[in-house]
């Protein structure tokens, strides 16, 4: 399994979609670039600490569409588009299961979605350190932790793991439909949960809760909750993944 996610990871390296995605991973650098020298398009509406920055940026990101629907694209592209391009059969033969080639690329799925989180991470705290603590909008004692920090790091996990969540979709669904059909399909179930989230009985069990609702209502109960939740469902995902790959005629 260890040489076919190598393979998986190098294969990933060289698509374009994911590269545009790795820079735009690095836009908090302008960003914060942008306040240092007082650019009239960055506004913040109050100071920021170095982790409600960092973690505010990567849900910035997303929550521009574009980025959301490359990683989904690129989730839906490691399986589905191997298998509209007729590269499967080669892999297939090369395995020992179907089930074995599955996991392997879901896993490169994870993988590529922790390093784009960890890269806009980082960059983040870059930019925050050498531009953002020199303005108006941040702090010079930037490695203070409090309990709203804490928040914010659970709220972004559980975030992550929603992204993870609809990543497991697209994936599932390039089984059946083409790598962009299938993204396109797996955005679409992010605006219904967004619809849902507005039906105040249910918003906290919508999945996407914390993404999409801006005046959440945080416990760290909820959180696991919703954890848990993503996970249980992203197993399940896997397995029909799994099942439905190896009946499939290729």
């Amino acid at each position: 399994m260890k040489s076919i996610i190598l393979a998986e990871l190098y294969k990933l390296l060289k698509r374009k979609n994911f590269i545009v995605l790795a820079v735009l991973s690095l836009w908090s650098l302008i960003y914060g670039f942008g306040a240092f020298l007082h650019w009239d398009f960055v506004k913040f509406g109050a100071k920021l600490d170095l982790v409600t920055f960092t973690t505010t940026m990567w849900t910035f990101l997303l929550i521009l569409t574009i980025p959301l629907l490359l990683i989904l694209y690129t989730s839906s592209s490691i399986l589905g588009g191997e298998i509209q391009g007729g590269q499967i059969l080669l892999e297939v033969n090369r395995v020992a299961s179907k089930k074995t080639l599955i996991i392997s690329k879901y896993i490169v799925v994870i993988l590529s979605i922790l390093f784009l989180y960890i890269l806009n991470g980082l960059s983040s705290i870059i930019s925050y350190i050498f531009f953002l603590s020199k303005t108006e909008f941040g702090y010079t004692r930037f490695w203070e932790l409090h309990s709203t920090n804490v928040q914010s790091i659970i709220i972004s996990l559980v975030n992550l793991g929603f992204v993870l969540l609809l990543a497991s979709i697209a994936f599932y669904l390039s089984l059946h439909l083409s790598a962009i059909v299938a993204a396109f399909a797996s955005l679409g179930i992010y605006f219904l949960c967004q619809l849902l989230s507005y039906m105040a009985i249910i918003s906290k069990f919508i999945p996407g809760y914390f993404f999409t609702v801006p005046n959440y209502h945080f416990t760290v109960g909820l959180a696991l909750f919703h954890l848990l939740t993503y996970g249980l469902i992203c197993m399940l995902l896997l397995g029909a993944t799994i099942r439905v790959f190896e009946k499939k005629s290729l």
